[in-house]
């Protein structure tokens, strides 16, 4: 072989070898990017779900019960955006030897609240009997029981309600 075509091998063996490392340079030193949500929610919550939550547990133990508040707050993906969002069920609120104070006949309150970069938004707030939360295909949908009342029913009875979940808000489903 001549000594310029080894010259040329050995050439274009340095360029691929100076291309691969680039590129991993590229990937090693570039910020991490998953879109336009990058910015996830703060990790504390609002600070009146913590305030509801030992106001509920302190009417309890007056009412003669003891409180335990552990179930009451979970976080979850409600919406799809990938950040979590928070779901305070009083229903779970467990009141031994006394009445949940954060429920009624007409049901437990529920409220919803959907991350943002920048904090929480409350998205939706009720007295629910029930709810559920189903997907099919990209739509997430709530499906809540409430009692008769919202529907014009006797409060025995019960009204059956669905909201589409969307990105920065709960749509009510017709």
């Amino acid at each position: 072989m001549s000594a310029r075509r080894l010259w040329i091998l050995g050439l274009a063996a340095a360029v691929c070898v100076a291309l691969i490392l680039g590129v991993a340079l590229v990937f090693v030193l570039a910020p991490a990017h998953s879109g336009p949500q990058d910015k996830a929610p703060p990790s504390k919550p609002p600070e009146e779900i913590p305030e509801t939550i030992a106001e509920a547990a302190q009417r309890c133990q007056e009412a003669g019960g003891k409180p335990d508040t552990a179930a009451v707050l979970r976080r979850d993906d409600l919406n799809g955006d990938g950040n979590n969002d928070l779901i305070v069920d009083f229903a779970k609120l467990k009141c031994d030897g006394a009445d949940n104070p954060a429920c009624n006949p007409d049901g437990c309150m529920l409220q919803l609240y959907f991350g943002t970069g920048d904090g929480w938004d409350q998205v939706f707030q009720d007295f629910v009997k029930s709810f559920k939360f189903s997907l099919s295909g990209a739509t997430r949908t709530m499906h809540v029981t409430t009692s008769g009342i919202p529907c014009n029913k006797p409060v025995d009875q019960t009204c059956l309600y669905n909201y589409r979940l969307d990105k920065d808000a709960v749509t009510p489903i017709q």
